[in-house]
C-alpha cells in the first residue's frame, strides 16, 4: 500500500511501480528465477523510484527511452532503501535500475544485482513508453514498443532478460493485466500470498522515515517538515505520559501524516501567493489521501486516523472528514498541535518563518476558537524549549528506540 504513495507523484501517471512491478516479476519467473528473487523483483519494482518526489523530476524520467537526468533519483533511491534493513538488500538494484547493459558489466556487483537491476530498467522503459504512447489500447501500443525495445538486445538490455521479457509479453493477457482493475487484483493476491513479517517499532519507524524523507524533499520550503513534525509530536506525548511504545506510534503517524501530499503539483505548494479554488482543492484533499493509503495496511488502523486527522477541528469545521469532540482522540490532537506548530516556525512560499512568540500567539488563538486542543497546547507551553529545538533544527531525527 506505501507504493501507491510513490505512485501519486505522477498525479496523472499512476500505477508506475506496480506496473513495473508486475512485468518485471513476470520475466522473471519465465527466466526461472527462484521464490526469493521473484520477491526481490517485486520490492524492487514497487520502490525502484523511491527517490523521485517532485512532478518536476517525474515529468523529465517519463519523458521517453532516452530519459535524461536520471541518476540524482537513483541515488537517492539507493540511500533510502539502505536506511530501511527488511529492504536494503535491494539498495544496490535502485542505484542502478537506470543503467545500460553494457555499462553494468564494467561495474563491480554481483552478477543477481545487475540482473535485477536490469530486469526492472526494461519493465521501467516499456511501461514510460506506454505512458507516452498515443494509442490507448495496449494491444495496440505494444507493437511498436516491443520493436524499439527489441532494438536494445545487448545493449541497454540484456539478452537474457529480452528473451524472457519477449517470451511473457508474447501473449494479450500480458498487456491486458497492466489495466488498473486487473492489475489491482494481481498485486492483492501477491500481497496475501507473500509471508506475513510482524515488524517492530523500530523498523516501522526507519520505514516511516524514509517516505517522510521522500514527502519532505517535494519542496524547499516542506524540507525536514515531516520528522520535525514527528519530533514535537513524541515530546507532546511523552509529556500526556503515554507509555513508550504508543509515543513510537504517534511518532509513526506523525512521520507519515503528509504522505498524501505527493499527489499535490508542486507549483502549487510552491505558490507564492494566495490558492485560487482548484489549488485549495488540490491541497485539501492531501489528508484524505493519506488516510487512504494507511488504513488499508493490517495494524495501522488507529495511525492512520492520528495521521490523517491532522487538519481536523476539536469544535468540528475541519477538513477532510469534519471530525470533532469524542471522533478526535488524544493521539491525533498531538499530531494537529506538532503540525501546526512546526508550520509556523518554518518559511512558506508565501511567507517567512514566524517567531515562537507569534507562533505560540497563532496556537493560542486556536485554541480559543476551538481549533486545537487546549490540554495538548498547555503541554506546548510547558515544554516549549524542548519543542522548539525539535521544530526548528537542533535537535536530529532518532531513528533507534
Amino acid at each position: 500500500m506505501l507504493s501507491d504513495a510513490l505512485d501519486l507523484v505522477g498525479v496523472d501517471d499512476v500505477f508506475h511501480g506496480k506496473r513495473v512491478a508486475y512485468m518485471a516479476r513476470t520475466a522473471g519467473v519465465v527466466l526461472g528465477l527462484d521464490a526469493a528473487g521473484l520477491d526481490d523483483l517485486l520490492h524492487a519494482g514497487l520502490f525502484h523510484d523511491c527517490g523521485v518526489s517532485t512532478t518536476r523530476e517525474h515529468s523529465v524520467i517519463v519523458a521517453g527511452l532516452d530519459s535524461k537526468d536520471d541518476e540524482a533519483h537513483c541515488l537517492r533511491g539507493e540511500v533510502l532503501v539502505a536506511s530501511f534493513q527488511p529492504l536494503a538488500h535491494l539498495a544496490s538494484v535502485v542505484r542502478w535500475h537506470h543503467t545500460d547493459a553494457v555499462d553494468l558489466e564494467l561495474i563491480d556487483l554481483p552478477d543477481r544485482t545487475r540482473l535485477l537491476a536490469n530486469m526492472v530498467f526494461l519493465a521501467d522503459r516499456v511501461d514510460v513508453m506506454l505512458f507516452n504512447s498515443p494509442e490507448e489500447d495496449l494491444l495496440l501500443a505494444r507493437v511498436p514498443i516491443l520493436e524499439m525495445v527489441r532494438q536494445q538486445r545487448g545493449i541497454r538490455f540484456r539478452a537474457d532478460i529480452m528473451d524472457a521479457f519477449l517470451a511473457a509479453a508474447s501473449n494479450e493477457a500480458f498487456w491486458l493485466t497492466l489495466e488498473p482493475r486487473a492489475l489491482g487484483l494481481y498485486i492483492g493476491h501477491l500481497a496475501r500470498n507473500l509471508a506475513n513479517r510482524e515488524m517492530s517499532v523500530t523498523e516501522l519507524r526507519q520505514l516511516a522515515f524514509v517516505f517522510a524523507t521522500i514527502v519532505d524533499a517535494k519542496s524547499p520550503f516542506t524540507a525536514e517538515h515531516s520528522w520535525r513534525v514527528a519530533s514535537v509530536a513524541r515530546r507532546l506525548a511523552a509529556a500526556a505520559q503515554l507509555d513508550d511504545e504508543r509515543q513510537g506510534l504517534v511518532e509513526v503517524a506523525a512521520l507519515l501524516h503528509d504522505i498524501g501530499k505527493l499527489r499535490v503539483p508542486d507549483h502549487i505548494l510552491e505558490k507564492p501567493g494566495t490558492l485560487n479554488g482548484p489549488e485549495r482543492m488540490r491541497i485539501t484533499r492531501h489528508a484524505f489521501d493519506t488516510w487512504q493509503i494507511l488504513s488499508r495496511i493490517d495494524g495501522f488502523e488507529e495511525m492512520a486516523q492520528w495521521a490523517a486527522y491532522h487538519h481536523e477541528w476539536v469544535c468540528g469545521g475541519g477538513y477532510p472528514f469534519g471530525i470533532s469532540g469524542k471522533g478526535l482522540v488524544r493521539e491525533a490532537r498531538l499530531v494537529a498541535v506538532a503540525d501546526v506548530f512546526q508550520a509556523l516556525r518554518q518559511d512558506r512560499p508565501y511567507r517567512g518563518r514566524m517567531s515562537v512568540d507569534t507562533a505560540l500567539g497563532i496556537v493560542d488563538s486556536m485554541v480559543s476558537q476551538g481549533k486545537l486542543d487546549a490540554d495538548v497546547v498547555s503541554l506546548l507551553h510547558l515544554d516549549i524549549i524542548g519543542c522548539e529545538a525539535a521544530a526548528t533544527g537542533t535537535q536530529e531525527p532518532f531513528l533507534g528506540m
